[in-house]
C-alpha cells in the first residue's frame, strides 16, 4: 500500500466529517487493492481487538483499536448489557458508504458464574467492543467505519503499514496432552448416569497445551483455517497479549431484518478416505440411534427456547449432513420471525448454552461438567460474534478453538455423552476435533 493511498483515505475522512452531523460515524471506501484481512497477519502489531469472518460468504470484519467497550459484570448474562451496547452504537453515519453502520464485536464466557482460571484471567465474563476502525469486507463493499473522534491519521497509518505477507510458520509440540485416562473414566461414569435416568446428556470437554520455541503465528493459523474451513465462523478476540481464535462450524443465532436463524448441530463422524467411504460413513451417521437422539435433544431445546420470543418457527424433521474437512455432523437449520421488542442479545442469552455444548437438562449438565472438567472453559463454547445499530448481527458457538499467548497455545474440544457412548470411540472423536486448530497452529 502506498503512502499516497493512505493520504487520500485520511483526506476523504476529513472531508466527510465536514459535511456530516457532529459526532457522526464516518464510513468510507478503502483504496483499491487493500484487503482488511491482511491486518490479521499480525493482529498484535496492528492493534486488532477482534475479528469475525465467514470465508465462503466473502465477509470479514476486522476491528482495530477500542473507541468504546461494554464489560459484562461477573456472573451476569449477555442481555444484561443490551442497553449499554445500543448506546455505544447510537449516532448518525456519514461518508461515501453510508449504508455501512457501526458494529460491536465480542463474546461471552461459557459459564459466567464459573471460577476463572488460566489462560482466561484477562477475559472476564464477556465484552463487546466498538472499534476505532471497523474494516468491513463483503460482497457489496470494502470500507472502514471510523468512530467519532478518531484521528483520520490512524486509518491512514493502519492501511499503509499493514503487513502484506503472512509471518513465517512456527512448529509446535505437545507440552501437556489431554488426560486420556481421566477422559475415559469420565465418559464411562457419565454414560452410566444417563442410562440410569439421571439426565439425558452431558457434554464433556478436554484441553491440551502446545508450545513452540518462537511466538506462535496467529496470522498463519487464520490463513490455514480460511483455506481448510471456509464454511465455518472464523474469529479472534484479543485481550492484552492473549488471543482467542477458532473456526466454529456452529451458528448459535443470527438476526437479520426480523428473521432469526439458529443451527442444531450434534452427532459426529469422521470423513472417509474415498468418496464411497465418506458416503457410507455419512449414511451410518444419519441412521445412528445414539447420534439422532443427541441431535434431536438439541433441536428440541432450540425450538422450546425460541418459542416465546418468535413466531412462524420452521424446523425440518430430518437432519442433513454438514461436512467439514475432517469431520461431518448432523445439522438442522431453524428459522423464525422475531417478536417485537426482542433483541439479538436476548436471543443469545435464551439459546446459550445449547445441549450441543452443555447437555440436557442444562442445570444438571452444568453440575456434571463442574464435577468432571478440571479446567476453566472460559470463552470456549460461549457465544462470539457481532451486532450493529439496527439490532442485526450473528453469534457463533466458540468451538474448534484455542487460546494463544506468546509461544503457548491451549486447545479445547468436547463431545456429547449419551447412555450408549463408548469411551474409546468418544476419545477418538474428541481427537478429531482437536485437529483443525492443532494443524492450523503448526503442531
Amino acid at each position: 500500500m502506498t503512502a499516497q493511498s493512505g493520504s487520500e483515505l485520511a483526506s476523504r475522512i476529513v472531508e466527510a466529517r465536514r459535511s456530516a452531523a457532529p459526532g457522526s460515524f464516518i464510513s468510507v471506501t478503502l483504496p483499491a487493492g487493500f484487503d482488511p484481512r491482511s491486518l490479521l497477519n499480525d493482529p498484535q502489531r496492528n492493534n486488532v481487538a477482534a475479528s469475525y469472518e465467514r470465508p465462503s460468504r466473502g465477509l470479514a470484519l476486522v476491528g482495530v483499536g477500542v473507541a468504546g467497550r461494554v464489560d459484562v459484570p461477573s456472573g451476569a448474562h449477555p442481555a444484561s448489557v443490551r442497553e449499554q451496547a445500543r448506546a455505544l452504537l447510537h449516532g448518525p453515519v456519514g461518508g461515501d458508504a453510508p449504508l455501512l453502520a457501526p458494529r460491536l464485536l465480542g463474546g461471552f464466557r461459557f459459564n459466567p458464574a464459573g471460577k476463572v482460571g488460566d489462560p482466561w484471567r484477562d477475559f472476564g465474563a464477556g465484552w463487546l467492543v466498538l472499534p476505532q476502525l471497523m474494516f468491513v469486507l463483503s460482497g457489496e463493499s470494502n470500507a472502514v467505519v471510523v468512530a467519532p473522534g478518531v484521528d483520520p491519521g490512524a486509518a491512514e497509518a493502519v492501511v499503509d503499514e499493514a503487513p502484506a505477507e503472512e509471518p513465517s510458520a512456527t512448529t509446535l509440540h505437545v507440552e501437556r496432552p489431554m488426560d486420556r485416562e481421566a477422559w475415559l473414566t469420565s465418559v464411562a461414569a457419565i454414560a452410566s448416569e444417563v442410562r440410569a435416568g439421571a439426565y439425558e446428556k452431558a457434554v464433556l470437554a478436554s484441553t491440551q497445551q502446545l508450545a513452540s520455541d518462537a511466538p506462535i503465528s496467529i496470522g498463519r493459523a487464520l490463513s490455514r483455517l480460511r483455506a481448510g474451513y471456509p464454511d465455518c465462523h472464523l474469529f479472534t478476540m484479543t485481550e492484552g497479549g492473549t488471543t482467542f481464535l477458532g473456526a466454529s462450524p456452529e451458528l448459535l443465532v443470527s438476526l437479520l431484518d426480523g428473521r432469526v436463524r439458529a443451527l442444531g448441530l450434534a452427532g459426529s463422524a469422521p470423513r472417509g478416505e474415498t468418496p464411497e467411504d465418506d458416503a457410507r460413513i455419512g449414511e451410518a451417521l444419519l441412521v445412528s440411534a445414539k447420534d439422532r437422539m443427541e441431535h434431536e435433544a438439541v433441536v428440541r431445546a432450540i425450538r422450546e427456547r425460541l418459542g416465546s420470543l418468535t413466531e412462524d418457527l420452521v424446523a425440518p424433521n430430518q437432519p442433513e449432513l454438514r461436512r467439514l474437512r475432517n469431520i461431518q455432523h448432523l445439522a438442522t437449520e431453524i428459522s423464525a420471525r422475531v417478536r417485537p421488542g426482542t433483541g439479538l442479545l436476548d436471543l443469545v442469552q435464551r439459546l446459550h448454552p445449547t445441549p450441543a455444548v452443555c447437555g440436557w437438562p442444562a442445570d444438571r449438565a452444568r453440575a456434571v461438567i463442574e464435577a468432571h472438567e478440571a479446567f476453566d472453559r472460559g470463552w470456549y463454547a460461549g457465544p462470539v460474534g457481532w451486532m450493529d445499530a439496527a439490532g442485526d448481527g450473528e453469534f457463533a458457538v466458540a468451538l474448534r478453538s484455542a487460546v494463544v499467548s506468546g509461544n503457548r497455545a491451549w486447545l479445547f474440544a468436547g463431545n456429547g455423552i449419551m447412555g450408549d457412548s463408548n469411551p474409546a470411540s468418544e476419545l477418538a472423536e474428541v481427537q478429531w476435533k482437536f485437529r483443525p486448530l492443532s494443524e492450523a497452529l503448526g503442531a
